[in-house]
């Protein structure tokens, strides 16, 4: 995704994690550039899943809420006799 910003604390949080996953996975330690390296892959590969993903959920939750609303309109109108 081009143009994602995140919050540079946040980020720092992740980078650690990351560094912290690889030592307890590999016992391999490595550095800030190795780190930000398996960052911007991972982010280059999955964000626009994620993303694309959360916007189908929320799509599917609007959706849903819209048909019920639909249903509350009809239900309002008064018979014609």
């Amino acid at each position: 995704m081009t143009g994602f910003k995140m919050d540079p604390a946040e980020k720092q949080q992740i980078l650690r994690e990351i560094q912290q996953f690889v030592w307890e996975q590999t016992g391999e330690e490595i550095g800030v550039i190795a780190t930000q390296v398996y960052f911007d892959f991972f982010q280059e590969k999955l964000a626009a899943h994620h993303y694309n993903k959360g916007i189908e959920d929320a799509k599917k939750i609007w959706e849903g809420q819209n048909a019920r609303l639909e249903e509350e309109w009809y239900a309002l109108e008064i018979p014609v006799k």
